[in-house]
Parts: C-alpha cells; structure tokens; sequence
C-alpha cells in the first residue's frame, strides 16, 4: 500500500520535451498502480500530437491554461481552461493548442501509464 503524499506547486520532477514540459507529479509507485498525474506546461501554439490511443490506460485532462481544440474520435470541441476531458481506454484522440499564447494542464492515466514514456521523450 502506498503512503499518502503532498506535492507543493514547485515540487515534482521536470521533464524536457524540447518545446515544452511535463511535471511529474504522482508515479505509479506512489499510488500503487492506481494512477499517475503529470503537468504539461508551455506547450506552444500549435502543438499537436498525432491522432493515438492508449492500450494501457484510460486519460483525463483538465486544462489550466490556454485554448486546446480536443479531438475524440470523430467529434472536436474547443476545451478553454477549465475543462475536463476523459478519454477512455482505446480511444483514438488527439489535441491541438489553439491559443496565442501556451498550454497548460493536468494529465492522469488509470491506471497508471505514461511516465516512462515521457522519461524516455525528455
């Protein structure tokens, strides 16, 4: 059983994505596999990644910062900060910054994925 834990605004370890950054804030091995959550930060205007899914997880969003236009299978909405946005397992998905100026959210996988393969992009 993991042990509870507290993650000040400042705290967390910070990935280079080249353009951007991910803050990881709670790894599988502190939750117990239940979850991982990571902060994506200055993601530049136009930032998209290809369309993808995730075999190992489901994901949920929620942006802090900046306009993202969220494409989930064949719908698109423009998600301002504020948002939440759950994807499901297998889910093709996709997501562009369409603001001026950068992105900003949370990121939380169940249960938890995602961490090495940010570890092995920075």
């Amino acid at each position: 059983m993991s042990e509870a834990f507290i993650v000040q605004p400042s705290e967390g370890r910070r990935l280079d994505l080249g353009g951007f950054e991910a803050v990881v804030l709670a790894t599988s091995a502190q939750t117990s596999g239940d979850f991982s959550l990571l902060r994506t930060q200055n993601e530049p205007t136009g930032f998209s990644p290809p369309l993808h899914v995730h075999r190992d997880a489901a994901e949920a969003f929620y942006v802090l910062e900046g306009d993202y236009l969220v494409h989930i299978e064949d719908r698109q909405q423009l998600c301002p900060p504020g948002t939440f946005v759950y994807v499901r397992q297998d889910m093709p998905h996709t997501f562009r910054v369409v603001s001026a100026g950068p992105g900003k959210k949370l990121n939380l996988f169940s249960p938890a994925a995602m961490v090495s393969y940010f570890e092995e992009l920075a």
